[in-house]
């Protein structure tokens, strides 16, 4: 039954993320970092602060980091993440090789990945931070 419930929470909280339209989304989290396009500057869609603390409140439930993961990437899938909000989910896990394993994950659907370099800090040893940067950016040495 806890399953089930946890499974459930997993894709409400994925489908209010899809249910709103990017135009309300456009100043999520930190209003999403700027990027030129073609002289015209544009805001990525971030998740709303409502979306990121829910997706923080239902991946932390868990007791383990699998079931943790499991939810985390559905909830990546689904929604608008930005490299913060990325970090911070990141930070739930209790060993740094899920949390390496999230974010090579979240990267495809990341609004902003040019910003992946700055998440040194997510993990607790240099050298998963290294393999992060070795897998996403190979010709990078």
């Amino acid at each position: 039954m806890k399953k089930l419930f946890t499974l459930l929470a997993a894709v409400v909280v994925a489908v209010g993320m899809m249910a709103q339209p990017p135009h309300h989304q456009e100043m999520g989290h930190g209003h999403g970092p700027k990027h030129s396009n073609h002289g015209h500057e544009q805001h990525f869609v971030c998740a709303t602060p409502d979306q990121l603390s829910m997706t923080l409140q239902v991946v932390g439930n868990q007791s383990f980091d699998d079931k943790k993961l499991e939810i985390a990437k559905l909830a990546v899938t689904l929604g608008h993440f930005c490299t913060d909000d990325l970090a911070r989910v990141a930070q739930l896990f209790s060993f740094d090789d899920n949390r390496l394993t999230f974010l090579l994950y979240a990267h495809t659907y990341c609004e902003d990945p040019q910003n992946y370099p700055l998440l040194r800090d997510a993990f607790s040893f240099q050298s998963n931070y290294d393999k992060l940067m070795q897998a996403l950016y190979p010709s990078r040495r």
